[in-house]
């Protein structure tokens, strides 16, 4: 057994377990990171993530380490309605997940004590959580924070039990494009589904690295013959269902393998128990369509973190402590948000329902008299701009006043 008794044992070296390990030791915290790779693993997770995203793991001091696996975006293009309809100021980051993962935990502080293992043996409890790998090493902890993304074999062998949320939420594709890097340098295009009943969410084409890459977001079932067809032929996919897309920019031509990723929303349904706190999606997963899955996890990390000095102020590390975090204010508005609007994106596209329908024609209308405003605000001040450019032609072509 290892003679240090770390303030956190941490399980899973994905984001949410790395912004953990970095905030607690950056508090002067014992840490233990276990990982069970060297690597992650070449798995196709989110490519994109916000600037306020980036903001916090600025102040984790990971942000350095996170912006050489990054291209940066400072401009969305919106199409929508078979037209681009604007173009606005934005700061996200284009990542492969993997190399980002990889990136964060290069940047980790020397204080978080990192380890390599598969577990193979837990115990916990209201005092001391322990921990054993395949290969003999013991470690204990007050407490014990599992990150392990969506792998469930360690929080099932913890008896949590998970809740379908949303089976077969959605279906995910992302490939790199034969598209003009010159074309997208610096911005990215979403263009919003153009049919009603096609079951697409919208398509982003956004530069990362010296590619132009393409995640689509659609809700068909998996091995459907939407998904089998738009496998096949990507190219001939689009341009069947998204004409606008190609009038304006061209075919989207698939270069490489197409990955895809089946969705569903899980949560675990009995969290609270003494001294084990589950984060990030291993405790719920997320559509990543909405972009509120690693908003989520690095929410999970700050309202933790907020806990944890009362926590281990006092003996103990009991089912009271742990159920603070899983009923903090903060968590659950998280929580709501990013299951909420995956819902009701899904049900507004999907649904047939007359509840449903009125939603969509709701989020139409307004979308479309906003659009309507807009155009008309543009237009006037053209017709501004021309008018006072027609009046200064005939005032300088008037003959001057005689003294």
């Amino acid at each position: 057994m290892d003679p240090i008794l770390y303030d956190a044992l941490v399980i899973g070296a994905g984001i949410a377990g790395l912004s953990f390990a970095a905030a607690a030791a950056r508090e002067g915290r014992r840490v233990l990171l276990v990982a069970a790779r060297d690597a992650h693993p070449r798995e196709f997770r989110a490519e994109k993530f916000s600037g306020r995203e980036m903001d916090v793991l600025d102040r984790l001091g990971l942000g350095a380490g996170a912006r050489t696996a990054a291209t940066q975006i400072h401009t969305v293009v919106e199409g929508r309605w078979s037209r681009l309809i604007k173009r606005v100021p934005s700061r996200e980051y284009a990542v492969h997940y993997p190399d980002f993962v990889d990136a964060v935990r290069a940047a980790m502080p020397d204080t978080v004590r990192n380890v390599t293992g598969r577990i193979t043996g837990m115990t916990t409890g209201a005092e001391v959580q322990t921990l054993t790998l395949a290969d003999g090493r013991r470690y204990a902890g007050r407490l014990l924070v599992i990150a392990t993304g969506l792998g469930e074999a360690l929080t099932r062998s913890l008896g949590f039990e998970r809740r379908v949320v949303s089976q077969g939420h959605a279906l995910v594709y992302g490939f790199n494009t034969a598209c003009s890097y010159a074309l997208f340098a610096g911005e990215q295009l979403i263009w919003s589904a153009e049919g009603g009943g096609d079951g697409i969410a919208y398509l982003t084409l956004f530069p990362l690295g010296t590619q132009v890459r393409a995640n689509l977001f659609t809700y068909w079932p998996r091995g459907g013959a939407a998904a089998e067809a738009f496998l096949a032929d990507p190219a001939a996919a689009l341009q069947r269902l998204m004409p606008g897309l190609t009038r304006t920019y061209g075919a989207v031509e698939a270069v490489g393998p197409v990955q895809h990723r089946p969705i569903d929303i899980v949560e675990i349904a009995n969290p609270v128990r003494d001294g084990v706190v589950v984060i990030g999606d291993a405790f719920c997963t997320t559509c990543p369509g909405w972009g509120t899955g690693i908003t989520k996890a690095l929410s999970d990390v700050t309202v933790l973190i907020r806990h944890l000095p009362d926590w281990l102020a006092t003996p103990g590390m009991d089912s009271a402590k742990i159920a603070a975090f899983y009923t903090d204010p903060d968590k659950v508005a998280a929580d709501q948000l990013s299951v909420g609007k995956s819902l009701r994106m899904r049900r507004m596209k999907m649904g047939r329902d007359v509840a449903s329908r009125f939603l969509a024609l709701r989020s139409t209308v307004f979308r479309r008299g906003e659009q309507a405003l807009t155009d008309a605000t543009a237009h006037l001040r053209t017709a501004v701009v021309q008018l006072r450019s027609a009046a200064a032609r005939v005032r300088s072509k008037a003959p001057a006043a005689n003294p």
